[in-house]
């Protein structure tokens, strides 16, 4: 389907630093992406796990307020990975991805042959490699950050002798994650001639609970026993100090101290970014102050908060979260 890869295989000076934002959703990756893609040097391609159905298919808009085939980042990285879009199935592609996802969450299972698994994942793993260094090209960076959450694809990547994997295990607790999963989030994305409203899927109680056990447990088996390449940070924890929270990622990557996009402890100066799917907040530039939403402590009924705390509570235990709460 495309040019021999070998070349990036076994070149040393191509590896290409890629920190993946690993968990379930609405735990806060599109901020901390956006904030890191800030730094010079990194750059986040928000959630690159959508690119073949919202980019290539869908034409989602960028953050940037383009679409994706009239911005000029990802139109430049089509062609430079793939020659033009015309030569992209991206059908087949995403159909590849979610054949080697399980509800786009386990990886392909660890007690299959590693040659195996590598012919299982093929041409969407060829794909990838060269989407993620066709993007390092196009803008000079050192680190991309992605902030998908989907465990199979960091398994993916991990697999990519040019890719040199870090896995940030973002965990928000189940409680909150929950209610948000739940509730209808209407995600606006306009420009001067029109406007496209889409909603964030939402799941049932019981279900976006089990999903939220399942992130947990899928992402410590695979990485947690790694503590070079693998880094637990709490959404609350983010919340309450987003420099200092930062600052532990520059140091989880081995990356020299730099200029931060913090005007104060909390408050962040965001530029222009281009991401074409993830939380509709991607779309808000300028200043920005970091703080908790902890809404579904005051709209959550009682009922509801201890259904998901009987079926998180291992989990909540093991990252700090309280069991009870007032109101």
């Amino acid at each position: 389907m495309f040019e021999d890869l070998s070349a990036y295989a076994h070149s040393e000076d191509k590896r290409l630093k890629v920190l993946f934002i690993a968990g379930e959703g609405r735990s806060g990756s599109t901020i901390i992406g956006d904030i890191l893609g800030q730094i010079d040097g990194f750059f986040s391609v928000g959630e690159l796990f959508y690119i073949w159905d919202r980019g290539l298919i869908q034409n989602w808009r960028c953050s940037c307020g383009l679409s994706f085939e009239e911005c000029p980042v990802w139109s430049e990285v089509i062609a430079r990975a793939f020659g033009s879009k015309s030569q992209v199935n991206a059908e087949k592609l995403l159909g590849m991805r979610d054949r080697l996802h399980t509800r786009h969450l386990l990886p392909i299972p660890a007690r299959k042959d590693p040659q195996e698994r590598m012919a299982q994942m093929g041409e969407y793993r060829e794909a990838l490699a060269r989407l993620y260094h066709a993007v390092q090209s196009v803008t000079g960076s050192g680190v991309l950050v992605d902030g998908s959450g989907y465990p199979a694809q960091a398994y993916v990547l991990q697999t990519m002798p040019s890719i040199e994997l870090y896995v940030l295990h973002l965990v928000r607790d189940s409680r909150a994650v929950v209610y948000s999963s739940t509730a209808r989030k209407k995600k606006v994305e306009a420009d001067l001639e029109r406007k496209h409203d889409h909603y964030m899927g939402s799941d049932s109680l019981l279900v976006s609970s089990l999903l939220w056990d399942m992130y947990c447990s899928v992402i410590e088996r695979a990485w947690g026993d790694n503590s070079q390449r693998y880094a637990l940070l709490r959404y609350e924890d983010f919340a309450e100090s987003p420099k200092a929270a930062i600052e532990s990622c520059l140091g989880f990557l081995d990356e020299e101290q730099s200029e931060l996009p913090f005007v104060s402890d909390r408050e962040v100066l965001l530029g222009e970014t281009h991401t074409f799917s993830g939380n509709p907040t991607r779309f808000r530039h300028g200043s920005r102050v970091i703080r908790l939403d902890d809404e579904w402590k005051s709209k959550m009924s009682r009922l509801q908060r201890a259904l998901v705390t009987t079926v998180t509570f291992p989990w909540l235990m093991r990252y700090g979260y309280p069991l009870f709460i007032r109101g």
